[in-house]
């Protein structure tokens, strides 16, 4: 299969140059980008993966993780091959690292999504697993059906793309997490190949869309859980996003090329939650952990209890080949919301959720 002609490249001499992320592969015939799904064939950039659907399922909003958009719904989540960084923390490197060619897939048109988002009753399409980035053309095509048929459009995301694709993408997306990994150049340059700043733009970006966005920092042993790096970031959050901004502080479990590091220790993520609060952000939450009543909403000014979650482990796993992905991902399979409309029904207080 010769692929789908993607968007997003130009052509300099006998190369082709993607202009899909920041990266701007330059690619001879015959070369593929460092996302693995994007190859100079006859001298033009085409999508490998447009259409192949290597991991699906429907599942919880909250699973995301997505706290204050549509609490209590359900989507359909989707997944590639492929990916635009290289973390040595993956936890979905079955996908997030594979070839072409190399998982089982069911090809599918943008039209058979949406009929099966429609069977399986869900409200919204997701767009996760892997980096949604790398099959943008994919998700756009199936958006503007989707869209048409009242779903709305989540993207789970590095936020590692250039401001043309991202400025393409905005106006058919409703909610974004997108993950934060770290707080420094030097630990996205050594452990991730990317770029912070890129990162950040894709946020500013996403707000000032009105695109509803949270954000997921996991904390790493000795990597990036500095209380001066993690403090820094909650500053960021707080002056740029907005202190209502929700910050899913996500505990790390050993995997993939860290698997020798140690978990976090919980005594960490209890004092990055406190931290995250002193700092000003309103809804700090715990991540990648089962049963903690921290994954609730609670009102910032009266500590009502606004939308109660408990999280539960996974009981049916996601397998591509032999590995599992999203294994450190709780599900929530019981969300109570006892806001009226968008306020506390204590003391009034507006609560910033899209319900």
């Amino acid at each position: 299969m010769d692929g789908f002609t993607a968007r997003w490249w130009s052509k300099e001499d006998e190369s082709v140059r993607c202009e899909l992320c920041p990266h701007r592969c330059l690619l001879a015939e015959g070369k593929t980008g460092i996302c693995r799904t994007r190859r100079n064939l006859g001298n033009e950039l085409k999508s490998l993966s447009y259409g192949h659907v290597c991991a699906s399922t429907a599942d919880p909003i909250e699973k995301k993780p997505i706290f204050h958009f549509r609490p209590g719904s359900r989507l359909f989540s989707l997944g590639t091959f492929g990916c635009n960084l290289r973390c040595d923390n993956c936890q979905n490197y079955v996908v997030a690292w594979a070839n072409d060619g190399e998982l089982p897939c069911e090809i599918m048109r943008p039209e058979d999504v949406v009929r099966s988002a429609r069977e399986k009753g869900v409200e919204g399409i997701a767009w996760t697993y892997n980096e949604p980035i790398v099959w943008l053309e994919f998700i756009l095509d199936t958006a503007s059906l989707a869209k048409e048929k009242g779903f709305y459009i989540m993207l789970n995301t590095n936020g590692f793309i250039s401001e043309k694709a991202l400025n393409d993408a905005l106006p058919l997306v409703d909610v974004m997490n997108i993950d934060v990994k770290a707080f420094s150049e030097a630990f996205y340059k050594k452990n991730c190949g990317g770029h912070l700043d890129d990162v950040l733009r894709t946020c500013r970006m996403a707000r000032a869309a009105g695109i509803h966005v949270e954000l997921t920092y996991l904390l790493i042993p000795g990597m990036n859980d500095s209380k001066e790096e993690v403090d820094s970031f909650f500053r960021w959050v707080v002056e740029t996003m907005g202190p209502s901004t929700p910050v899913h502080l996500y505990r790390f479990l050993p995997s993939h090329r860290l698997a020798h590091l140690p978990a976090q220790t919980m005594e960490r993520i209890e004092q990055a939650y406190t931290d995250a609060k002193e700092a000003g952000i309103l809804y700090p939450y715990v991540g990648g952990v089962v049963g903690d009543r921290r994954q609730s909403t609670f009102c910032p000014k009266c500590g009502e209890l606004l939308i109660d979650r408990r999280s539960e482990e996974v009981t049916e796993k996601i397998v591509v080949k032999t590995d599992e992905v999203s294994r450190f991902c709780p599900t929530y399979p019981d969300v109570k919301v006892l806001l009226e409309g968008r306020q506390c029904p204590k003391c009034g207080f507006d609560i910033s959720i899209i319900r």
